[in-house]
């Protein structure tokens, strides 16, 4: 009877171990199942931080692009706009020292197209005053008061503003395209 419960012993034992190295090799399984699987996701999740790392460097890498050509651009724009500035500048010097001949000209055709009555003081450049006073105009010439170019109409609260700095300046919207198209022909 011992002998059969050594062999029940031992196949209960041999079965316990098979039991045992089976539950361990389904374990193993899904320890490496499980392994397997956590370092697929790392790699996965590695690839999604590169690529999202690239994504982000392109971007910056277009945005300071795009902030340096917008910055050279308004540079441009700015270097352009002082261009204009100096042009209008040596146009408004230039009539200032117009010389009398052509400032008188310019002075009888304007006032004969306006026509006056004779009860206007006309405001000229100091220079000017002894050659405008000698054209016998029917307007008064003012004598305490003077303009650096052009002339004033001055008549009872209404002054007419003809002096160049302001033709210049009401002109200069009109004329500016015209410039920079003439100066930066691109």
């Amino acid at each position: 009877m011992m002998s059969n419960l050594e062999n029940l012993t031992e196949k209960i034992l041999n079965d316990a171990k098979s039991q045992a190295n089976i539950i361990e090799e389904e374990s193993n399984k899904v320890n490496e199942n499980i392994i397997n699987s956590k370092i697929k996701e790392a790699e996965e999740e590695k690839k999604r931080m590169l690529n999202r790392a690239v994504s982000e460097a392109s971007l910056l890498k277009e945005r300071t692009i795009s902030n340096a050509e917008l910055k050279a651009r308004n540079e441009k724009l700015k270097a352009k706009q002082e261009v204009i500035d100096r042009v209008f500048d040596m146009a408004k010097e230039k009539l200032k020292n117009l010389s009398e001949d052509k400032y008188i000209s310019y002075l009888k055709s304007t006032l004969e197209d306006l026509k006056l009555e004779g009860n206007e003081t006309i405001v000229v450049p100091k220079r000017m005053k002894p050659k405008v006073k000698g054209l016998g105009l029917k307007s008064k010439i003012s004598e305490d008061e003077a303009v650096d170019s052009g002339f004033l109409i001055k008549d009872e609260g209404t002054t007419l503003n003809y002096t160049f700095d302001s033709l210049v300046e009401h002109y200069r919207d009109e004329l500016e395209t015209e410039i920079a198209q003439s100066l930066f022909k691109e």
